[in-house]
C-alpha cells in the first residue's frame, strides 16, 4: 500500500496503525501526520542533554506533537534529527553505548543496519522501511513505534517492549522476540518465519496473514490475538495461552500443540491440521473437530441453524452433562407446577412434596402406582412428562456414556 514518504529539513511525516478498537475496517493502515511548527532554538549542549538521558516514563506522558517537533529544531548545519542520525552512524562497530532517549524519532527509511540500540527508547518514533537488519535493541523502548515495512532481519528485541506498535509489512525473520511485549501490536502481513518468540506476550495483537512459520514461540500469550489465515506451518507454540485467539483458516501443519492453554475458548474454524503430531494434544485435536463439524452443520440451512442453537443451549452440543442434567431438573418443576393444577389423587399421605415426587416418579418413569390422575387433563400431563422424560434420561445416559468410555479418536 502507498505510503507517505519524507522530506530532508522542516517536515515530517509519520505513519501511523488504525486504533486497535476499529479491527473490522483498515486495521494496521497506514495514516499521516504532520507535526506543528517548530519550538525555540536549544542550544547544542541542551540538546544533547535531551538526546542522551533515557525518559524513566512512557512516551503518553509528554506530547506526542512535542516529542516529534523537537526533531526538527536547529542544531549545527541541520536539526536534531541530523545530528542524531549522524551520532548514530558514528556508533555502528562501537558496540553497547548508553541508552539514548530517541522518542518521536523521524527516521523513515534510516539505516540503523548492525547498531547497539539496546535500552533505547524509540517510543513513537517513525522508523518506517528502516534498515534494522541486526540491529541489537535489547530490552528497548517501542512502545507505538511505527516500523511499517522495517527489515528486522536478525534483530535481537529479547525483553523489547513494543506495545502498540506498528509492524505491518515488517521483515523480522529470524529476529529474536523472546519475552518481548507486542500486546496490541499490528503485524498484518508482516514475516516471523523462524522468529524466536518464547515467553513473549501478544495479547490482543493483529498477525493476520503473518508468516509465522518455524517460530519458536513456547508458553507465548496470544489471548484474543487474530490469526486469521496466518502461516503457522512448522511453528512451536507448546504451552501457549490462546484463550479468546482467532485461528480461522490458518495453516497449522506440522505445527507443535502440546499443553495449549484456553484452546476451548479459541476459534479454529477452517484450520488446516494435516501432518500435526498430537502427541500430548489430543484433546485439543478433538475441540478443533468438533469446532469444525459444528460450524458445517449449522451453516447448512436456516432449520440446522436452529437446531444448532437449541443444541448448544440444553447440552453444548452433547458436550455438557451438567447443561443437560440442569433441563432435566427444571422440567422437573415446571411439571410439577402443573400437577398443582390439575386433579391428581395423593392419597392419604400427601404432603407439599406430592407434586414433585409425582413428578420425578413420572418423568423417570418408575409408576410406583400410589399416586393416580384422576382428570384428562392431569393423564395428558402425565403422558407428556413420560415421553419427554425418555428423551431427557436418553440424553443424560448418552452423554453419560460418552464422557466415560470417550477416547481419542
Amino acid at each position: 500500500m502507498p505510503h507517505p514518504g519524507s522530506e530532508a529539513r522542516g517536515r515530517s511525516l509519520r505513519a501511523q496503525g488504525v486504533p486497535q478498537g476499529d479491527r473490522t475496517k483498515n486495521r494496521g493502515s497506514v495514516a499521516t501526520a504532520t507535526p506543528p511548527p517548530m519550538h525555540e532554538h536549544a542550544t547544542l549542549e541542551e540538546s544533547r542533554t535531551t538526546l542522551l538521558v533515557p525518559h524513566p516514563g512512557p512516551a503518553g506522558d509528554d506530547d506526542a506533537e512535542s516529542l516529534r517537533a523537537r526533531w526538527l529544531e536547529p542544531e549545527g548545519d541541520g536539526t536534531r534529527r541530523d545530528a542524531m542520525l549522524r551520532r548514530l552512524a558514528e556508533r555502528r562497530g562501537a558496540g553497547h553505548g548508553e541508552p539514548l532517549d530517541l522518542r518521536g524519532l523521524p527516521a523513515i527509511d534510516a539505516d540503523f543496519e548492525g547498531l547497539d540500540l539496546t535500552g533505547c527508547d524509540l517510543s513513537g518514533a517513525d522508523l518506517s522501511r528502516a534498515n534494522l537488519v541486526g540491529a541489537v535493541l535489547f530490552r528497548a523502548r517501542l512502545r507505538g513505534t511505527t516500523l511499517f515495512e522495517a527489515d528486522l532481519t536478525d534483530a535481537e528485541l529479547s525483553g523489547a517492549d513494543l506495545t502498540g506498535a506498528n509492524l505491518r509489512g515488517a521483515e523480522a525473520a529470524g529476529a529474536g522476540l523472546g519475552r518481548c511485549c507486542l500486546d496490541d501490536a499490528v503485524l498484518l502481513e508482516a514475516n516471523l518465519a523462524g522468529a524466536t518468540l518464547t515467553d513473549a506476550t501478544l495479547v490482543r495483537a493483529d498477525l493476520r496473514l503473518a508468516t509465522l512459520a518455524r517460530i519458536r514461540g513456547r508458553s507465548m500469550d496470544l489471548s484474543q490475538a487474530d490469526l486469521t489465515r496466518a502461516n503457522l506451518t512448522d511453528a512451536e507454540l507448546d504451552g501457549s495461552r490462546v484463550r479468546g485467539a482467532v485461528f480461522d483458516g490458518a495453516d497449522l501443519r506440522r505445527a507443535s500443540l502440546k499443553l495449549l492453554d484456553g484452546y476451548e475458548q479459541a476459534h479454529w474454524i477452517g484450520v488446516d491440521v494435516r501432518e500435526i503430531d498430537f502427541t500430548g494434544a489430543h484433546l485439543c485435536r478433538r475441540f478443533i473437530l468438533d469446532q469444525n463439524y459444528l460450524a458445517e452443520f449449522r451453516s447448512k440451512s436456516r432449520a440446522n441453524l436452529w437446531l444448532y442453537r437449541a443444541w448448544w443451549i440444553t447440552s453444548d452440543c452433547g458436550r455438557s452433562f451438567l447443561r443437560w442434567a440442569l433441563w432435566t431438573g427444571v422440567l422437573v418443576v415446571i411439571f410439577a407446577g402443573l400437577y398443582t393444577m390439575a386433579d391428581v389423587d395423593y392419597g392419604a399421605h400427601e404432603t407439599v412434596l406430592s407434586p414433585f415426587y409425582f413428578s420425578v416418579v413420572t418423568l423417570t418413569t418408575l409408576g410406583f402406582g400410589d399416586i393416580l390422575p384422576t382428570s384428562v387433563g392431569a393423564q395428558l400431563i402425565a403422558m407428556a412428562e413420560v415421553t419427554v422424560g425418555y428423551m431427557a434420561l436418553g440424553g443424560l445416559l448418552s452423554i453419560f456414556s460418552n464422557k466415560m468410555a470417550r477416547r481419542a479418536e
